[in-house]
C-alpha cells in the first residue's frame, strides 16, 4: 500500500513559492497601507485572487512554452 500522505519533494516546494511570496508582499502592503478594515479585507480577497489567477496562467503558460522547445 502506498503512502496515505504525500511527501513534499523538491518540485512541489518549488511549486509554492510563488503563491507564498504572493501572500508575504500582499500581507505586508495591506499592513503598512493604513486602509479602513473593511477596505483592507476586501483588498487582500480581490488582490490574492487576482494574483493567484496570474500566477496559474503564468506557469501554465511557461509549461507550454517549455513543451513547444522539447
Amino acid at each position: 500500500m502506498g503512502k496515505l500522505t504525500p511527501s513534499l519533494t523538491k518540485s512541489r516546494f518549488w511549486q509554492l513559492v510563488p503563491y507564498t511570496l504572493l501572500g508575504t508582499s500582499l500581507f505586508a502592503w495591506v499592513s503598512n497601507a493604513h486602509l479602513n478594515q473593511f477596505l483592507s479585507v476586501y483588498v487582500v480577497l480581490l488582490a490574492a485572487q487576482s494574483g493567484t489567477v496570474g500566477i496559474y496562467l503564468l506557469v501554465g503558460w511557461l509549461k507550454s512554452r517549455s513543451r513547444q522547445h522539447l
